[in-house]
Order: C-alpha cells, then structure tokens, then sequence
C-alpha cells in the first residue's frame, strides 16, 4: 500500500474539477460492517454501490492536458475499474461531441484496472494524451483502492474544440480543414462574434447563413454536453471586423461552432461570458 505524499492533491469529491497542473492520489478503505439496525431499516452501505467518478481536467484554450498513471491499486475481480476519456463525459453526453471530434468514440476511451496476469500491482508510467484542452480520468472502485495520477498541460499549435475556462476572448480557426471546432460554455452565458472570415466569398457579414451552407459559425445552446442537436440562436457567415451584437443564451450549456467545408480557411474571435438576470433583456435564446 503506496503512502500519499504530502505534495499530493488528494481528490474528495466524486466529481473533481481541476485546471491546475500537479499530482493527484485518490484512496478508498473498505467500509465497516453495516449494523443490524442499519439492515432492518434497509439502509444501503455508503460508498460499495458502483458509482463512477471522475478527475475533470480543464486548461488553458491553448494547451492539451497530458495525464500519467504513476501508481494504481485497482482490482478487475471486485469490479474496479479506471477508464482516460479524450474530452468530458457528463450524463453519457461527451466533449467535444461525437460529430466534432476526429477519432471515433471508441478510441477516446481507455479502460483499465489491476489484473496481475497482464498489468502487476507495482509503480508504473501509463502516459495518456488529450487532443483539447479537457480530459477525464474516471474510477470505479466499489471496496477498496487507491491511484496516483500526475497533470501536466502540453502546448497545442492548433487548438480546435475548446472548454471555456476563465478567459473571454477565444479563437476558432479550421486550418483549411473539413471539420467542425466548437468552444463550449458550461453555464448560460452572452456571446458576441467579432473579426470573422468564414465562407470566403462574401464581403459583409449573415446572420441567418442558409441551412445548407457548410461554412460557417452557428451560435446557439443546450442542456446536456452533446451539442450535435443544440437550439440555434444564430448562424453566421461572411467577413466582418466589427464586433457583432450580443446574445444571451440561457441554456445549461452554450456553444459556438465552426463548421468548414475545407475549401476556406474560416476564422471567428468570440466574445464570451456568464450571463446574469440583467441580460434577459438580449437574450436570443433560452432553452
């Protein structure tokens, strides 16, 4: 049994949401036996029941967060389990969506746990890479266990699907590519889109794109993290130096997507931040 180290974070609450860089540990002692009158009064033993928890990562727009497995006592055969998401899972909803992001579901998710056939109980470097700057270490350990996790954030050249955290300013840019790049609020917030180039062609600035142009900037909200079928508030295309209107967008989440064709380089600055009662006034969208 590996002791903690007081340089160590240690993770308290299931859902641990963090944008600090350092060492993180996580320790579960099996529970004391339930008391008879605990039994009659059907009351369920805290903490055996299969619950997943999870280390949020969040960091700066552009950087990726690297996370290392430096230690972990996880046993497969009493149903423990750790699994690195490339992006946020939140009520089975991901981030970025499933349309957004390059690789396939399946490929973003990596579970392991203690089976000392294949993987022995010692000190280890598993190293696992994000491609944005948000990632998840999830655990499931229903008896006992304990892990080590060290957080380190990695520059990103190209940055693409963004977790808003702390700055207000944010830059969406496909690089000539065919893909979506979506910057995703956790709350309702009030955005306004400035110094946009999308579509290439046009010389002054929509904000009601046609439903079938490819390129362009689709403001707009939802309930859950899966953005894929958000309210639209806006779509946006053309050129435009200017900063556009306000929008006050009172869903659970807020998001701004870039959706390219590959035939321009599309670029947007977006202004965001967390609305309040005094923005009902401008609010364009309310879920």
């Amino acid at each position: 049994m590996i002791e903690f180290k007081q340089s160590y974070q240690m993770i308290t609450d299931c859902m641990h949401v963090t944008s600090e860089e350092g060492s993180y540990a996580f320790k579960k002692s099996p529970q004391p036996a339930m008391s008879q009158t605990h039994q009659e009064l059907g009351l369920a033993e805290e903490g055996t029941e299969m619950t997943v928890c999870g280390l949020y990562v969040v960091a700066d727009p552009n950087k990726i967060v690297e996370i290392t497995i430096k230690y972990m006592n996880v046993n497969c055969e009493s149903g423990g389990l750790m699994a690195f998401v490339d992006g946020w899972e939140l009520n089975g909803q991901y981030f970025p969506g499933v349309q957004d992001h390059k690789l396939n579901l399946d490929k973003r998710i990596t579970e392991f746990c203690n089976d000392n056939k294949h993987w022995p109980l010692n000190h280890f470097n598993r190293v696992y890479r994000s491609s944005q700057n948000a990632a998840l270490l999830q655990y499931r350990i229903p008896i006992r266990g304990q892990f080590v996790a060290t957080v380190r954030f990695v520059h990103n050249p190209s940055p693409c699907n963004i977790m808003a955290s702390g700055v207000s300013i944010y830059s969406l840019i496909n690089v000539g590519e065919r893909n979506n790049c979506t910057l995703t609020a956790l709350y309702p917030a009030v955005v306004s889109i400035k110094n946009v180039n999308v579509g290439g062609t046009e010389q002054h600035l929509n904000y009601d794109c046609e439903q079938s142009k490819q390129d362009k900037v689709v403001v707009g909200g939802s309930h859950g993290l899966d953005s894929s079928n958000m309210e639209k508030s806006s779509s946006v295309c053309g050129h435009s130096e200017e900063t556009g209107p306000e929008q006050g967008i009172f869903c659970g989440v807020t998001s701004v997507r870039l959706s390219s064709s590959g035939n321009y380089v599309n670029t947007a600055v977006v202004s965001i931040r967390p609305a309040d009662e005094s923005d009902i006034a401008i609010a364009t969208l309310v879920c």
